[in-house]
C-alpha cells in the first residue's frame, strides 16, 4: 500500500522537517510512504481485502517512529 503523510497526521505543532523524518524512518522499515494528503491506496493485487491488516501494521510502525522523533526532540 502507498501511504501519504503530512504535518496534520503528526499533531498540531508538527513541522515539515519532522514529517519528512517520519517518512524516512517508515521507508527504512519498508513502507511505501510519500509526503502529502491523499487517500492511502492498495498498490498490489495481493493487498486487496488485506487493507485493514496492513493499515494496522502501518499504524504500529507509525506510532513507534513518531515516538522516536519525539524522543530526539527532547
Amino acid at each position: 500500500m502507498k501511504f501519504f503523510i503530512a504535518e496534520q497526521n503528526l499533531g498540531g505543532d508538527a513541522t515539515k522537517a519532522q514529517t519528512e523524518k517520519l517518512i524516512e524512518l517508515l521507508k527504512e522499515k519498508g513502507w511505501d510512504v510519500e509526503y502529502g494528503i491523499s487517500k492511502n491506496v492498495a498498490t498490489d493485487d495481493s493487498e486487496f481485502g488485506q487493507e485493514e491488516k496492513i493499515q494496522d501494521r502501518f499504524a504500529d510502525d507509525f506510532m513507534s517512529c513518531l515516538a522516536q522523533i519525539e524522543e530526539q526532540a527532547e
